[in-house]
C-alpha cells in the first residue's frame, strides 16, 4: 500500500478535533463521521459505512473500535493506528486535566446546569446516529424498515437480549427476505 501522508494528516486532524468536541462518546459522533467519510471526503459509500460500523460493533471491545475500522479502510493499518490514537489521546488528556477542576466545582450552579444541559444533547446525538445507520442499512426496503422498527419496539418493550433481533434479522436475510 502506498502511504499517503495527506490522508493520514486528514485522519489525525479530523479525529483529534472530533475527540475534543464530542459529547456522548463515539456513537454520538457517528452522524458527523458519516458526513466526513462519505459526503465530504468520498472515501466510502453510505452502505459501506454502515457495514463497517456493524463489523466494528460485532467485535468484542469498546464502541470506539469503529474509529480504527474506518481508519483502516481509508489508509490501512497505519490509518487505523493514527485514527485511534488521534481519537483517544486528546480527549484523554483533556479529561485528565479538567477532571480535577470539574470535581472541585461539583456544587456550583453553573456546573450543575452545564451537566443537565448535556444530557438532552447526548440523547439527541445518539438518536441521530440510530436514524443515520437505519437509513444507510435499510436501503429503502420496507421489509428492512419493518425489521428495524420491530427491533426498536422489542428492545423498548422487553428485557430480552437484543442479540435475538440480530439472529432474526440474519435468518430473514439468509432466506432472502431482506
Amino acid at each position: 500500500m502506498n502511504l499517503n501522508w495527506n490522508t493520514l494528516l486528514d485522519l489525525v486532524s479530523y479525529f483529534a478535533m472530533l475527540s475534543l468536541i464530542s459529547f456522548g462518546g463515539v456513537s454520538a459522533s457517528l452522524p458527523d463521521m458519516h458526513r466526513y467519510f462519505v459526503d465530504r471526503q468520498g472515501w466510502m459509500s453510505s452502505d459501506e459505512f454502515a457495514r463497517l460500523f456493524g463489523i466494528a460493533n460485532a467485535a468484542p471491545g469498546p464502541n470506539m473500535m469503529v474509529v480504527g475500522v474506518l481508519g483502516y479502510q481509508v489508509a490501512g493499518p497505519i490509518g487505523a493506528i493514527v485514527s485511534f490514537a488521534a481519537m483517544a489521546i486528546p480527549s484523554s488528556l483533556f479529561a485528565y486535566y479538567v477532571g480535577g477542576v470539574w470535581h472541585r466545582m461539583r456544587d456550583r450552579p453553573w456546573r450543575v446546569a452545564v451537566q443537565a444541559g448535556l444530557v438532552p444533547l447526548t440523547v439527541g446525538l445518539l438518536l441521530a446516529s440510530g436514524y443515520l445507520l437505519t437509513q444507510a442499512a435499510d436501503n429503502g426496503s420496507w421489509a428492512a424498515y419493518a425489521v428495524s422498527a420491530g427491533t426498536i419496539a422489542f428492545c423498548l418493550l422487553t428485557r430480552a437480549h437484543p442479540l435475538w433481533c440480530l439472529a432474526i434479522g440474519a435468518l430473514l436475510g439468509g432466506f432472502g427476505l431482506l
